[in-house]
């Protein structure tokens, strides 16, 4: 009996700890890639960027947090997690990678054409009510953990109000996790109407074509394209729960080409029979699209048609190890160059804009075939179900932490929101905000729609600004130059380390 009870301990120690180096494994890999980019991308100090990021989500995986030591270098930062350990580098232009060690991504020698660090005035509006909205969205809730970063409001391409949470700025570029999805389709979009690629590409024959060895694509049903991945209908058996052993974990923190990782999986379903949220999917979207360039460096390509276009504050997409940009999350922007891609995408949808059509918005905005409330990796506002009071086109990118940017195309409205938030429900506030906006007059008057002046961006020559006042004193973290350098939506239930 005693023997008996002796392996069942052994056992179930035996499991315990492979649930803990599970744990650990995705703790040093989530943990390195985000002080690297926090510190390195964001110009974020340390102390900030483990206070309110790195710690409360290792709180929430076996209590990893008591475990943890980090070290920042030069150009890198490492996490040490019982015996799991994992190095993200920094790459200029490139931000950083997990495991970055044997790499493709090209060396960079120029520097930044922006000192991150400059000061530059905020937008306040003069509507109560939207400041009032703002308030409610920067007000913490009892236990913390709300978390707002920034929050911008736009309306006919001019900036009505902006704050932002010390030591945040308008300069501080930001993680939006899965909005990059739609980011990325837009892309993709440039490309499709170039004739660069197509919608119906089956992804096997295109992948064969490419080189990738029959054996990476074996489980592949032929049937697969590329619509097929943009709208999350691939089939494929990919897991994005955000567990150890994960798919998902797997892809983002285990340093490996993210793109071969739902390949690999084989099909759950067959093509185009339901819909299933997967990062997997855009990851191969990503891998497909930056085929298209023809060698063409990515960074310099979306540089080039899109930023420079844009007037976009140096806006930095990382990559994987094998140097394919990871469409799927890893986009860091500030909050005026993700409110100007949500101007793009509207001005898009008006046929205002040169490069992305109106027949590509809207159908990038239109129901997918097997799931009315998303498109092309855009949320859609179907039946009023995300917001009841906007209109049911209202469209939006969405990603962890509560990261969204609101299109309203008939209000002219675009609506940004960035945070640190574990609980997305405590975001769920921007619909009163638009409504203020939208019903406030005194913005609705002047050149009309469309009138943002594209080499001045959001915040015009002649426009006012002034510094917002703080509505509590926050923690001591030092300048922000000081460091000198740099969700998945929530569908079934918080993701606590998710892309």
């Amino acid at each position: 009996m005693f023997r008996i009870f002796l392996v069942i301990v052994v056992i179930a120690a035996s499991a315990a700890l492979w649930v803990l180096h599970g744990a650990a494994k995705i703790g040093v890999g989530y943990s390195a890639k985000q002080l690297c980019s926090g510190v390195f991308v964001s110009h974020l100090p340390t102390e900030f960027v483990l206070e309110k990021d790195i710690i409360p989500r290792l709180k929430t995986v076996a209590g990893m947090n008591r475990f943890a030591k980090a070290k920042v270098s030069d150009t890198s930062a490492t996490v040490s997690i019982l015996t799991a350990t994992a190095t993200a580098s920094y790459r200029h232009r490139y931000g950083c990678t997990l495991h970055a060690e044997e790499t493709a991504i090209p060396e960079v020698l120029e520097q930044e054409r922006v000192d991150r660090g400059a000061a530059i005035d905020t937008v306040q509006s003069n509507n109560p009510i939207v400041e009032s909205a703002i308030d409610t969205l920067f007000e913490e809730l009892p236990g913390g953990g709300r978390n707002t970063l920034a929050v911008l409001v736009m309306q006919g391409g001019e900036i009505v109000s902006e704050r932002y949470a010390a030591p945040i700025g308008p300069r501080t570029r930001l993680q939006g996790w899965s909005m990059n999805k739609s980011l990325m389709a837009s892309l993709v979009g440039i490309q499709v109407e170039r004739g660069a690629i197509d919608l119906s590409m089956p992804v096997k024959e295109q992948l064969l074509a490419m080189g990738t060895p029959a054996s990476d694509v074996s489980n592949l049903d032929g049937a697969l394209t590329l619509e097929h991945l943009i709208t999350m209908a691939s089939g494929l058996d990919f897991d994005e729960r955000y567990l150890p052993g994960d798919d998902v974990t797997e892809m983002l923190y285990g340093g490996v080409p993210m793109w071969q990782v739902p390949l690999a999986q084989g099909h759950r379903v067959a093509p185009g029979q339901e819909f299933v949220y997967s990062s997997g999917d855009t990851n191969v979207v990503s891998y497909l699209w930056q085929a298209s360039l023809e060698g063409e460096p990515y960074a310099d390509w979306i540089d080039r048609e899109v930023n420079q276009r844009l007037g976009l504050d140096n806006p930095l997409l990382e990559p994987d190890i094998s140097g394919v940009q990871v469409g799927s999350s890893f986009a860091y922007l500030t909050a005026r160059d993700w409110a100007k891609y949500g101007q793009w995408w509207l001005d898009a949808w008006h046929g205002r804009d040169a490069v992305l059509s109106s027949d590509w918005q809207r159908l990038a905005a239109a129901p997918s075939a097997t799931a009315d409330f998303y498109g092309l990796s855009f949320w859609l506002n179907t039946h009023l179900r995300d917001y009841p009071g906007l209109p049911e086109n209202t469209f939006h990118a969405g990603g962890n932490s509560g990261q969204f940017v609101i299109v309203a195309p008939d209000a002219e409205i675009v609506i940004v929101r960035l945070g640190l938030t574990l609980d997305e429900s405590a975001v769920a506030l921007a619909e009163p905000l638009a409504e203020a906006d939208a019903d406030h007059d005194e913005h609705k008057q002047g050149e009309g729609p469309g009138r943002r002046d594209r080499e001045h961006g959001c915040t015009r020559g002649s426009q006012t600004h002034r510094m917002n006042a703080p509505r509590a004193k926050p923690p001591d973290y030092g300048d922000e130059t000081e460091c000198g350098h740099e969700r998945n939506r929530v569908v079934h239930g918080a993701q606590l380390l998710g892309g």
